[in-house]
């Protein structure tokens, strides 16, 4: 997974984004970007984020010209500024920035549709036959294949993400504290007052936080009270301990935390998976091959996650095919509109840029919380790795080659489940 720093070269101009009319501004699209172009790079975007937004760079920037390299890379800025899975957020800005906010809704379905699809068959097929030993072999040598790819992951964003002294002991006392069992929300919502509140003694006079920020801010947050007013309507017809509510709110959560990638948000899901009995710890593993394997986002493993359960009545809804649908399509609704929310509301940011000093250094110390999250996922997946002769030299190859960009990681996950396939045959 690629992992840029979303704080670092964001200009202080916040220009008209916040005005709700400014997402219905009269906008001219290229005459190749159809419902085909969106649905056709769904369907091949393999790989996570890093190249995904190669891809949309490469499509949309060069040679096509439908948007300067500078502002594709403003744009960049601002999805890795926002919580959520930045490659989906940069379609939608990109079909917004061409063909308004209708066209950026749909953009957004069609890049998610054929992975969520994927997700579904898939996981009908693992609740069928991944009790087989040799499809278990195949998943062996895949889950230790992304164990190398995780905690590379885990090294670049800490790298990326832990840039001073208090964010490197913010990254090493969240690792820590996530394999002592201490929640992961307590964690980021500390590290977030600190970057806050807790300014440098040499540190000029903060300007008063812009007027518009405010705005815009408020204007997210309206937005979002549909999907939020529809997650405590859940809470009110079936109560907390349910399953559907339950799942709701693990993607909700995931979603608004993970401003160190996807990764970030795949390592709370686990935590939650575990506690709640859907996925063990030792077969998590299996639904980030699952998202790695399938096109789109990352995220679209929460889905898996939800469909197993389902599958398996865990939900308080009837097992089997209707259950498996209902956890699928949760984790999906709970995850994507949100982002996509978001980064209408805040389209026009792009333009100019966020400069605000303090919510700059709150949102970097919850991204190092989250490069402790990544690391404390890589680490929790090794330490229960199933069968350590085979898993760690495949681990360590992995790893090998995904530092050194020798493979993508389709192909590294498909070379370790055929070893883990030939090593149980």
């Amino acid at each position: 997974m690629e992992v840029a720093t979303p704080f670092a070269g964001i200009s202080s101009r916040f220009n008209r984004a916040c005005r709700p009319s400014a997402l219905h501004r009269e906008v001219v699209s290229p005459p190749e970007i159809t419902w085909k172009f969106w649905l056709r790079l769904g369907c091949t975007s393999f790989g996570g984020p890093g190249p995904q937004i190669a891809e949309l760079e490469r499509r949309c920037v060069e040679p096509a010209g439908w948007l300067s390299r500078e502002q594709f890379l403003r744009a960049l800025g601002l999805c890795m500024f926002l919580p959520g899975p930045e490659a989906q957020q940069l379609v939608a800005w990109i079909a917004w920035r061409t063909a308004g906010w209708r066209t950026s809704v749909l953009a957004s379905l069609f890049f998610i549709l054929p992975g969520l699809l994927g997700c579904g068959l898939l996981a009908g097929a693992y609740v069928a036959w991944g009790d087989l030993a040799l499809v278990e072999g195949a998943l062996l040598g895949a889950r230790a294949a992304i164990i190398g790819i995780v905690l590379v992951a885990a090294a670049r964003l800490l790298m990326t993400a832990a840039t001073d002294v208090p964010r490197r002991w913010t990254a090493g006392l969240a690792l820590v504290g996530l394999l002592a069992g201490v929640p992961f929300l307590l964690l980021a919502l500390l590290a977030g007052l600190y970057g806050w509140y807790v300014r440098p003694a040499d540190e000029a006079e903060l300007p008063p936080i812009s007027d518009r920020l405010k705005v815009a801010t408020r204007l997210a947050g309206l937005r979002l009270l549909p999907i939020v007013g529809l997650f405590f309507l859940l809470w009110a017809c079936f109560g907390h301990a349910h399953g559907v509510v339950r799942l709701a709110e693990v993607s909700l959560l995931a979603v608004m935390l993970s401003f160190g990638g996807a990764y970030a948000a795949l390592g709370y899901w686990r935590l939650r998976a575990e506690a709640h009995g859907w996925l063990s710890d030792a077969k998590f593993g299996n639904a980030l091959i699952v998202g790695e394997a399938t096109p789109g986002p990352l995220l679209l493993a929460g889905s898996f996650v939800g469909a197993v359960a389902g599958w398996h009545g865990q939900l308080g809804v009837a097992p089997g095919w209707l259950g498996g649908v209902v956890g699928l399509l949760l984790p999906a609704l709970f995850t994507f509109v949100p982002s996509t929310v978001l980064v209408l509301s805040f389209a026009e940011v792009a333009e100019e840029g966020v400069g605000d000093r303090q919510l700059h250094d709150a949102i970097g110390m919850v991204a190092a919380v989250a490069a402790g999250g990544v690391l404390s996922l890589g680490l929790g997946l090794a330490m229960r790795m199933d069968n350590f002769v085979l898993g760690v030299p495949l681990a360590v190859l992995a790893g090998w080659a995904a530092f050194g960009r020798k493979l993508g990681a389709p192909a590294l996950i498909g070379l370790g489940a055929l070893a883990g396939f030939f090593f149980v045959r």
